[in-house]
């Protein structure tokens, strides 16, 4: 009988903490998906995001829900953005009510930038200076959660490189940075400009010289459509994956690295494969 009074006083103990703790969690929306990961990760439990964009299953960025969830904010919403410009492409306009803090003055460079792991640690000591002047009891533990996600990219860039050395043409739209981190041999065609508007000219030829040297392909979302499709398929192209906004950055980067080599290692490139469209 003691021992099932104890069990019940327990579990109304974790429920009643459990309660609370979710009443004090920070609530925050972000302008942007990079945000969102940076925001979640720094956060953890202590910090509920919520996306006003995100990539969509093309990768395109888009409004979350069609911009459903920026009209239901009411006008006591806390939102972190990269700069003014950034607020308005979410569709935050100079009017509207919110409490909106811009991280940058603007943010000095694009935001394919975010991809470069030499940047985002310095946006990631925004977010965190963000998320403390609106949570200041948590501050020590989102310095501990920044400690970690630096220390844990920087292992990831580590693990990448497996692909040291290795031949790379780089038709993706912002991906090469992360291949060039890790080592490897980064080439961009001189033709991209042309070739992303849909001229193909010299491109067959292109293709098959790369392949001849044992040279992997790479693109991703930001690869422009018309391109995407034309690639699609061909044994030595490989597409660099993005992060869904659900994901720890660091495991996903060292997922990423890891599956790309296996990728490339367990297929010589310089034998013949199926060919693009033509």
């Amino acid at each position: 009988m003691a021992r099932r009074i104890i069990t019940v006083i327990i579990g109304i103990l974790l429920l009643t903490g459990g309660a609370g703790h979710a009443d004090d969690k920070l609530n925050i929306a972000v302008s942007h998906p990079w945000l969102a990961l940076l925001a979640s990760f720094i956060g953890g439990p202590e910090v509920n995001v919520i996306p006003l964009r995100i990539w969509n299953a093309n990768g395109d960025l888009v409004m979350a829900e069609r911009g459903r969830v920026l009209r239901e904010l009411d006008d006591s919403a806390k939102i972190v953005a990269l700069d003014e410009n950034d607020a308005k492409a979410a569709g935050i306009s100079s009017t509207a009510k919110f409490t909106v803090k811009y991280l940058y003055s603007p943010f000095p460079v694009s935001t394919s930038s975010l991809y470069d792991p030499s940047v985002i640690p310095f946006v990631a000591q925004r977010v965190l200076t963000a998320l403390s002047e609106w949570d200041t009891k948590n501050y020590p533990y989102y310095q501990r959660r920044l400690a970690e996600f630096q220390a844990r990219l920087s292992s990831s860039i580590l693990v990448g490189q497996v692909l040291k050395d290795m031949s790379i043409a780089d038709f993706s739209g912002s991906s090469g940075i992360l291949l060039r981190a890790a080592g490897c041999n980064v080439e961009r065609p001189e033709e991209m400009e042309r070739w992303q508007k849909g001229n193909f000219s010299g491109l067959r030829e292109y293709l098959e010289a790369v392949r001849n040297k044992g040279t992997a392909i790479i693109i991703d979302d930001d690869t422009p459509a018309v391109l995407r499709r034309y690639l699609s398929g061909r044994a030595d192209v490989y597409k660099w994956e993005r992060p869904s906004l659900e994901t720890d950055y660091p495991t996903f980067l060292h997922e990423q690295y890891i599956s790309l080599w296996q990728k490339i290692t367990a297929r010589p490139l310089n034998q013949p494969g199926r060919k693009g469209k033509r």
